[in-house]
């Protein structure tokens, strides 16, 4: 799925949005991740955290200590669950590549986000071999 990464504001906040749902990811009060059409209230805000292993974190703005996590299989981590230094909470960031689907090319960048790029031993064992 492709990622469109807005700032919010100066620094490090963040709103993340489908490209093809026009929605923005949003954390629920029990710290699940829900899609919003409107990005603007303080639950679809993240803050981007570079960590020392040059990945990159999202906490959540509104649940101080929540940060956006997947499982292996893509599907998202509660809030409540995650912490900074796990796995599943580490993303990496690309450029995109192509036209920008943006007025001001030059100015703004899109990225899209990566998951882990080979498979490990337990989930070869647990999904069988690849034909």
């Amino acid at each position: 799925a492709k990622l469109i990464v807005e700032t919010d504001t100066f620094g490090s906040r963040v709103r993340i949005k489908g490209a093809e749902s026009e929605k923005y990811i949003c954390m629920s009060k029990r710290g699940k991740l829900i899609g919003k059409p409107n990005g603007k209230s303080k639950d679809c805000i993240f803050t981007e955290i570079v960590l020392e292993n040059n990945y990159t974190a999202f906490q959540n703005a509104r649940y101080e200590g929540w940060y956006m996590a997947f499982t292996r299989r893509g599907r998202p981590r509660r809030a409540s669950r995650s912490r900074q230094n796990q796995r599943e909470a580490h993303f990496i960031k690309r450029l995109y590549r192509g036209q920008l689907p943006f007025p001001n090319a030059e100015r703004q960048k899109q990225f899209e986000f990566v998951g882990s790029s080979s498979p490990t031993r337990r989930s070869r064992r647990t999904r069988g071999p690849r034909t």
